[in-house]
């Protein structure tokens, strides 16, 4: 599952958790590895300085996303640091879930700019709307600019949707979202893919 920033993809991962998948994050992989003892503090804090290190030896997120989202070339150093890192631990899951039998969801955000599209069963992609995507962001605390930063940060939600197996589409309620889940849901249980 991918798609742009503020777009659903967690609220849609967890329908489907509640469904009976099991849902691997990127975002949240990406997170352990810089949490306090996590593989990647070191090599993010002596790339970014100490300004981005926490008092329990971890990385403050808020400094390094300031730094990133406002500069392409750090977003890059910052990406091939920690992309190999959740790319072999996503590969792992994914490896143990297939052994087992069971349906396991990948929530990659940056599933396409990755290049890893072709690792997976199928691509579904959760698409809202710029506007909404903006409404969202600013709804989560980010300045408009900050939040049109994110945005640009990553590849157009239209590029996405047009590469993806299937599309749910997010401008409505989560009532709304739930139904587009379940039948995508359907559709790819019904498929065996």
């Amino acid at each position: 599952m991918t798609g742009g920033i503020a777009c659903g993809k967690s609220a849609a991962a967890d329908f489907w958790r509640s469904w009976g998948a099991d849902v691997l994050d990127a975002d949240h992989v990406a997170h352990a590895l810089i949490a306090p003892g996590g593989e990647c503090v070191e090599a993010v804090a002596q790339a970014f300085g100490p300004a981005v290190r926490t008092a329990d030896g971890g990385i403050d997120r808020a400094a390094l996303g300031a730094i990133v989202f406002a500069d392409a070339a750090a977003r890059e150093r910052l990406n091939r640091l920690l992309h190999p890192a959740v790319i072999r631990r996503m590969r792992a899951w994914a490896e143990n879930v297939r052994r087992e039998g069971r349906l396991g969801v990948a929530v990659i955000p940056l599933l396409f700019e990755a290049g890893l599209e072709k690792e997976w069963d199928a691509v579904v992609c959760v698409a809202s709307d710029e506007e909404t995507m903006l409404a969202r962001l600013v709804g989560r605390g980010l300045s408009p600019a900050e939040a049109q930063a994110r945005i640009s940060s990553q590849w157009p939600v239209r590029e996405k949707t047009i590469r993806a197996d299937r599309v749910i589409e997010n401008n409505g309620s989560l009532a709304e979202l739930e139904a587009k889940c379940r039948a995508v849901w359907n559709d790819l249980f019904e498929q065996g893919e």
